[in-house]
Order: structure tokens, then C-alpha cells, then sequence
């Protein structure tokens, strides 16, 4: 059943109508307004519930598959994705936590460590700093639903943080401190991604030997083109899924 909207005043008018589209259907699939393996409305239902045009709503739907959040089955329509498994589109990039809250899930996190130590040669050349300056070292599982679907090292200069910055000020989404606290905002990661199997990565001893994981190798660029985070994201085979929308030219 389609829902009464006021047109496109529903969405907004900052960003661009597919991208607004495409959050608000998000937000009606994390209500589980539809449930899984339930028909969305169809296009031409979409077309007169927004006030929108079905290329609009077509570029809508094609962004929530890219996210694993909806199937599409030709001729016969789209419907909900099972979401017991976290799907993420490999193309974007935000924090984890964000995309476990997106999915209806509640995102939480616990430490091994955050501490601040000398930076190596290696990391001082990653991120254009000097010898005597210090890195953030974090060593994290990241849950849903108090489920461990990630185990996630990240590096960070210290410049990034205010002044006074402590380790134990960081208690949720890296992305969302920074954005809080005036940090730099992530616009570009470059990835690399293999299978990995190695149970030392699960330091709390959680997993079973043999586990597989997905490893996404990612240093984090900000708007001035400066390599502020460098992060190693192990997650659990079958707990995190990506997904990579691919078009024709």
C-alpha cells in the first residue's frame, strides 16, 4: 500500500531528488514498512506518491539495490531484502556504524585498545608527518545488535583530534568524532579487498578456527587531499555484505 505525500516537499530540497528519494525509502525499509521479501509499490505508485519522475524513482531504486536493501526481479517489481545479513555498497564511503543504524540495526562497538604512541616510519610517510609525532592506535569489534560482525585496526595522526584529546574521548564512530569536533571530513578512500582467514584477527577469541573474513585495506583522504586514517576492516563472512552496482558506459 502506497502512503499519502505532500509531493516532493517530503524530501527536502538540499541534495538531489534520487539521492532524497532513496533515504526516505530507506528510512520506510529500517521501520520494516514492507517485510522481507514484500513488494515495494511500483514505480508508476512512487511516481504519483512523490511528485516525482520515474527516472528519478528508477535512479532511487537502483541506489537501494546497490545497498543490498532491496531486490530487483525484472518485470515483476522490487522488493525488500532480507537484512539479517548488513549490506553495505562497496562504492561508499562512510563509517560502518552508520551503515549497521541504516540497515535497522543498532550499532555498537567495544575496544581492545585506543592509545596514543610514537608513529613508525611507515605511517609517518603514509601521512606526511614527522618523526616525533604521534598516531591514534585503535584496535576495535564492531557489533549489531550486540552481534560482532567486524574487527576493525585503525590508524590516525594526532593532528586530527582537538588539542585536547584523549584516547578515551573516542567512544563511537570515528567518522562522527571528527564531524563533531571539527576534524577532517573523508571525501576519497583508496581500497584494496581479499578474502583473509586468520584467527588471531579475532583477538577476544570468539571465533571458531577457519572463520573467513573480507578485508577492506582503506587509507582515508580528506578534502585537501591530506591521508588522515588508515584502516584494516576485517568482517565476518556471512555477518557484512557488499554489494557493487555496476552500469554500462
Amino acid at each position: 500500500m502506497v502512503r499519502a505525500h505532500s509531493g516532493t516537499d517530503r524530501l527536502g530540497s538540499r541534495t538531489a531528488l534520487p539521492v532524497r528519494l532513496a533515504d526516505d525509502l530507506r528510512g520506510r525499509l529500517a521501520a520494516q514498512e514492507w517485510s522481507p521479501g514484500e513488494q515495494l509499490p511500483t514505480e508508476a505508485d512512487l511516481v504519483d506518491s512523490y511528485g516525482v519522475s520515474r527516472a528519478t524513482v528508477r535512479q532511487a531504486l537502483k541506489t537501494l539495490e546497490g545497498r543490498g536493501l532491496i531486490t530487483t526481479r525484472r518485470g515483476r517489481g522490487s522488493f525488500a531484502a532480507d537484512v539479517g545479513t548488513i549490506h553495505a555498497g562497496m562504492q561508499e564511503l562512510k563509517s560502518i556504524s552508520a551503515t549497521i543504524a541504516e540497515m535497522g540495526h543498532r550499532p555498537g562497538m567495544r575496544y581492545h585498545h585506543r592509545i596514543l604512541r610514537p608513529s613508525t616510519p611507515e605511517e609517518q610517510d603514509m601521512f606526511g608527518i614527522g618523526p616525533d609525532e604521534q598516531v591514534l592506535d585503535i584496535q576495535r569489534k564492531i557489533m549489531a545488535d550486540d552481534i560482532v560482525v567486524a574487527y576493525s585496526y585503525d590508524v590516525l595522526p594526532r593532528w586530527v583530534f582537538p588539542a585536547d584529546f584523549t584516547p578515551k574521548d573516542l567512544t563511537g564512530s570515528v567518522f562522527g568524532f571528527l564531524a563533531e569536533n571539527d576534524g577532517p571530513t573523508p571525501v576519497r578512500a583508496l581500497a584494496n579487498v581479499k578474502a583473509v582467514s586468520d584467527l588471531s584477527i579475532a583477538w577476544d577469541g570468539a571465533l571458531a578456527p577457519g572463520e573467513l573474513f573480507l578485508l577492506l585495506d582503506q587509507l582515508h583522504y580528506d578534502e585537501h587531499n591530506r591521508a588522515f586514517m588508515y584502516t584494516r576492516s576485517y568482517f565476518i563472512e556471512g555477518r557484512f555484505a557488499f554489494t557493487v552496482m555496476r552500469t554500462a558506459r
